[in-house]
């Protein structure tokens, strides 16, 4: 009786066919923006988690070169210098290669750039860096993040994380209640009203 109600009420109403494309794309959306999430955030989380919390003492720093800012957009491509900042390592007997934070790691593993900000102005660049640099010698002892010797034999340093576990947590809760919730209101309303509720409009196509 109550099964026969459910369907009376969903197909005669109508309210069936809205349920089923909500749900649809309420699923699609939640794959989607999770898929996002994970690659921008979750990802990027589980690869700086490597980093373990340590002190570093700031040992000083060497003008590499001047790097032009990658942007195909800009006539006119800004500029900031490349300082490779040195560390020791508390425990550690070699030295470490300081990077400001994981994306600058990403970004410049190869340059050893310390800091490597990249404004409209190449002189708004060259001050940022200089008072990096002057923070770093004024500090001198600090907390740092360190991953140990990898692959390419050198020890690589956090200056600061950029994620948190709690951001990873939401980003993958969630989408993943909204395909939940999706999914569960879907297959209560195929259960309640089945294939039939598209039967009508078949008809009048027909």
């Amino acid at each position: 009786m109550a099964l026969r109600r459910c369907h009376r009420l969903c197909n005669v109403i109508g309210i069936a066919k809205y349920v089923f494309l909500t749900c649809v794309s309420l699923i699609t959306c939640g794959v989607i923006v999770g898929g996002i999430l994970a690659y921008l955030i979750i990802l990027p989380y589980y690869r700086e988690a490597r980093f373990e919390q340590t002190s570093c003492v700031y040992l000083g720093e060497e003008m590499k070169r001047i790097i032009d800012c990658e942007s195909k957009c800009a006539k006119d491509r800004s500029s900031y210098p490349c300082y490779m900042v040195r560390v020791n390592i508390s425990g550690v007997p070699e030295q470490g290669v300081l990077f400001e934070n994981f994306l600058t790691y990403l970004e410049q593993d190869k340059t050893n750039c310390s800091s490597a900000p990249c404004l409209p102005e190449a002189v708004e660049n060259v001050e940022m860096t200089r008072r990096y640099i002057k923070t770093l010698r004024r500090r001198r002892n600090f907390t740092c993040y360190f991953r140990g010797p990898d692959s390419r034999q050198k020890n690589s340093v956090l200056l600061t994380k950029i994620y948190t576990k709690e951001q990873a947590k939401h980003c993958a809760i969630w989408p993943a209640f909204a395909v939940s919730i999706g999914a569960i209101v879907l297959i209560g309303t195929h259960y309640c009203a089945g294939c039939t509720v598209w039967t009508q409009d078949k008809t009048v196509i027909a």
